[in-house]
């Protein structure tokens, strides 16, 4: 309890001390633009620093493929789940429909850029890192290969087929 205390303490306090720093340096927000419950609890406060609860309902389905998404080495495909303020939501789950004879297909989590999506929300995370669904693809590979992917999403169980091209090495 005493460090809470020091911790909301020093945070009302820090204002003052920085504010005095000179006139080049940026003001901190005053109690009326951030309030204390914010602080503390809010986006970048001292309990919940990295969640921020959406003020916007729904999720969308990302995607990533392409040298766009910047996909681990090996990787193919990525598949997330996000909310409106571009937070990772639940995995989804990605089947392999079709792949070319002798390829070794896996699917694990990993970080990538949403190049595109599959449905949900409308959502301004375009562009942005995400983490999901990684598919990787190990095998030899000819012009013309592709892999059929299912994913299937989180919560209302939504699945989409993906024609996923393999890239030469």
């Amino acid at each position: 309890m005493r460090t809470a205390l020091r911790l909301v303490l020093a945070t009302l306090a820090l204002p003052v001390a920085l504010g005095a720093s000179g006139a080049g340096a940026q003001s901190l927000p005053t109690l009326e633009q951030y309030p204390l419950r914010d602080r503390v609890f809010g986006p970048g406060g001292a309990f919940f620093p990295n969640y921020v609860t959406p003020s916007m309902p729904g999720i969308s389905y990302m995607t990533g493929m392409g040298p766009a998404a910047r996909l681990p080495k090996g990787a193919i495909f990525g598949a997330a789940t996000m909310d409106f303020l571009c937070q990772q939501s639940q995995a989804p789950t990605i089947a392999v429909v079709s792949a070319p004879p002798g390829a070794r297909i896996s699917v694990s989590f990993g970080p990538f850029v949403a190049t595109g999506t599959d449905g949900g929300a409308t959502n301004p995370c375009l562009g942005h890192p995400a983490k999901g669904a990684v598919v990787s693809f190990k095998g030899r590979r000819a012009p013309g290969q592709s892999v059929t992917l299912r994913v299937t999403y989180p919560t209302l169980g939504a699945w989409y087929d993906h024609v996923v091209p393999v890239p030469a090495r």
